[in-house]
Formats: C-alpha cells, sequence, structure tokens
C-alpha cells in the first residue's frame, strides 16, 4: 500500500505529537516533589523553590525541640542525641555550636570573578550544613586584622514569613558559633582575630526550605 503525501505528513505530524506527550509525561513523572540534602538548583528542582515540603525538620520552640514526627527534645536530650554524630567529611572536626549536628555537610564551591567569590544558587534543607570552599576547595588562609563581607540574598518563600539562617566560619577545621539571619537579604561580616585556614558556612534554621541566589564573598587583607 502507497500513502499519499498528504497522509504521510499526517502520520509524521501524529507521530511528532505522540512522542512529545509521552516525552512531556516522563519529564512531569521525574520532577521532585521535596529534597532531602542540599541540592544546586537546576531546572529540575527549580519549582521548589518558596513551596511547602515534608521532609524531615528540627524546630525550637518554647525552650524545646521539635522535629518534623512532634517529638519534643530538652536541649540536653538533643545535645546527647547529636554529640557523636559528627558525619564523614574532609573539612569539619569539632562543632561548637550548641545543640548542632548536621546530617550532611554539602560543600559549595565558589567562582572568582574581579577578586570576588561567587558562591552558587541553592535550595536547602532544615539542618543542612553548607560549606563554602575556595575555587579548588580549599579553605581561604587569613591573617589577624583581615576582613571578610558575604552578602546572600533569599528567594521569597510562599510557606513562611522569617526564613532563618546561621551564617558563621570554620577555622583549622572547628566550626564556630553562628549569627542569625531572617531578613531576605543581608551581609554577614567578620573581622579576623586569629590567623589561619578559614572556611563559611551557611546553616538552614528554617522548617521548611530555603533557596539562596548567588552569593558574594569579599576578603580584604590587612596589609
Amino acid at each position: 500500500m502507497v500513502f499519499s503525501s498528504n497522509n504521510s505528513k499526517k502520520i509524521q505530524k501524529g507521530m511528532f505529537i505522540g512522542i512529545f506527550v509521552v516525552g512531556l509525561s516522563t519529564i512531569i513523572a521525574c520532577s521532585p516533589k521535596e529534597i532531602k540534602e542540599t541540592e544546586l538548583i537546576t531546572d529540575y528542582n527549580r519549582h521548589l523553590i518558596g513551596k511547602e515540603t515534608s521532609g524531615d525538620y528540627m524546630i525550637y520552640r518554647n525552650g524545646v525541640y521539635i522535629d518534623s514526627n512532634g517529638v519534643e527534645y530538652s536541649p540536653e536530650e538533643l545535645k546527647n542525641r547529636t554529640r557523636n554524630g559528627l558525619p564523614e567529611n574532609r573539612i569539619i572536626t569539632k562543632i561548637m555550636e550548641e545543640n548542632f549536628m548536621p546530617p550532611s555537610i554539602f560543600e559549595l564551591e565558589t567562582k572568582e570573578k574581579n577578586g570576588v567569590f561567587i558562591s552558587p544558587e541553592i535550595i536547602t534543607v532544615n539542618g543542612s550544613l553548607n560549606v563554602l570552599t575556595d575555587t579548588n576547595g580549599s579553605g581561604w588562609e587569613l591573617k589577624a586584622g583581615d576582613s571578610v563581607e558575604y552578602e546572600f540574598e533569599k528567594y521569597k518563600s510562599e510557606v513562611v514569613e522569617n526564613q532563618n539562617i546561621l551564617i558563621g566560619y570554620v577555622r583549622d577545621g572547628v566550626l564556630y558559633p553562628s549569627q542569625k539571619f531572617d531578613q531576605l537579604k543581608g551581609n554577614y561580616n567578620l573581622t579576623i582575630e586569629e590567623s589561619g585556614q578559614y572556611y563559611f558556612y551557611i546553616i538552614n534554621a528554617s522548617s521548611d526550605t530555603i533557596a539562596l541566589k548567588e552569593g558574594t564573598l569579599r576578603l580584604t587583607k590587612n596589609n
């Protein structure tokens, strides 16, 4: 049987529509509904920015910590629960942030542009520890008197008004206490008091995911 050219065009068009629909269904099926740990923002997870999630979390309220199952922990109970749980990693050997132990440690390698270090866009879950590194994955060698400024901006959330993040530093393997930021954008500033190798970290202290736009890290040497 021989098809006319018009019929051939119709069949080709029908096949194209069929392939497109199947492909679209595959894309929809593969789109994640939540994330379990920090991820770089891509077209794969961008639809989760600012949305409510159903993953595990821990929040602090009225003197106790409450997990996603509604179980309450006193600060002492939480300390006992997390005391020996430091995830395997190459950067941090000790945590000085009280009652905090991350489920995982995620490295964020920066890119340098005109002397400024750019951190990538990320979407984070509650308790996630995200460590900024130099362009080669190492820390920054800083001396007393040097200064640091990290400028951040969050994507607006449709779920919570205050998206709490904690920003701080790691010096020679020790993670030191952080500063809390609940505004959409702001600056973390640090004057170096002791020389050493420094990394800088961001913790999601909100019960829901937080998405961060590219950040800028500026280092000023005290010559």
